[in-house]
């Protein structure tokens, strides 16, 4: 699960700009399977909150999301892991993040606050390569522009991806578990996508992979955004060393715009 929610790192906003296309509302609620191969291995949920909080005045939406394993899956190493995080609502900068992850006999507590006053990100992060009490580390911020895992996400679904051509590059910046990331993606057009909410058009991009150990071939990573006003994140596939991991939107509810995926 912690290899699914990487690929959807990222986000660069010139100066913390205002973005115009938001395609959230307050009380989104987006449910995916986790598969691998034919095999169901785990239940994603995506949710926004119903109401804005407010840090350094300005009105805020927090994000949770949860997933667990599924089927069989968990008779040999049971997950059950948490992300959240409050982003602004206008810029998508994050305030505050979270992880807290269980799997198997791996254990994980970290809490991100990113405090734009004195331009530094304080980590706190118990897990067990980690000693106790959990120790506190700070990283300057060189730009107020660096954006977590959630507010990336968001990013990627505020892009008007009708100006863009094939071929065009996306730049992505992002800090997550103790490193800044500098991310590439590649738009390549529109495609029609048989999905587990019907056959929907879709933008589809490729991210930069760097070679790993994680990922097999040049496109090993790609994901689908529904060619629509909500820019729901509809597919993400994963080719790995042992067949292909797919992460998809099962359902959905309390979405911005009426589906129009035309």
């Amino acid at each position: 699960m912690k290899t699914i929610a990487l690929l959807l790192l990222g986000g660069l906003l010139s100066n913390a700009q205002v973005v115009e296309n938001k395609p959230v509302s307050k009380g989104e609620e987006l449910q995916f399977k986790l598969s691998y191969g034919w095999f169901t291995i785990g239940r994603g949920t995506f949710q926004v909150s119903n109401k804005y909080i407010e840090r350094d005045g300005r009105e805020c939406i927090e994000i949770n999301v949860a997933g667990k394993t599924a089927g069989l899956a968990g008779v040999f190493s049971k997950v059950d892991d948490k992300w959240g995080a409050v982003i602004d609502k206008n810029t998508f900068r994050p305030y505050y993040s979270y992880r807290d992850l269980s799997e198997g006999d791996y254990e994980l507590e970290e809490e991100v606050f990113f405090d734009y006053d004195s331009m530094n990100i304080r980590f706190e992060q118990t897990s067990p390569t980690e000693p106790r009490p959990r120790p506190t580390r700070f990283y300057e911020l060189e730009k107020d522009n660096v954006f977590d895992m959630m507010g990336g996400l968001m990013y990627a679904r505020s892009l008007d991806y009708r100006n863009m051509k094939k071929g065009d590059t996306i730049q992505l910046d992002a800090f997550f578990d103790k490193k800044f990331y500098d991310f590439e993606m590649v738009y390549h057009g529109i495609e029609m996508v048989n999905t587990k909410v019907g056959e929907i058009n879709c933008h589809k991009v490729v991210p930069i992979m760097e070679k790993n150990s994680v990922f097999v071939g040049k496109d090993a990573v790609t994901f689908w955004v529904s060619a629509d006003a909500n820019r729901l994140p509809l597919r993400v596939s994963a080719n790995m060393k042992f067949g292909t991991a797919y992460c998809e939107l099962t359902s959905y509810k309390n979405v911005k715009s009426g589906i129009d995926f035309e």
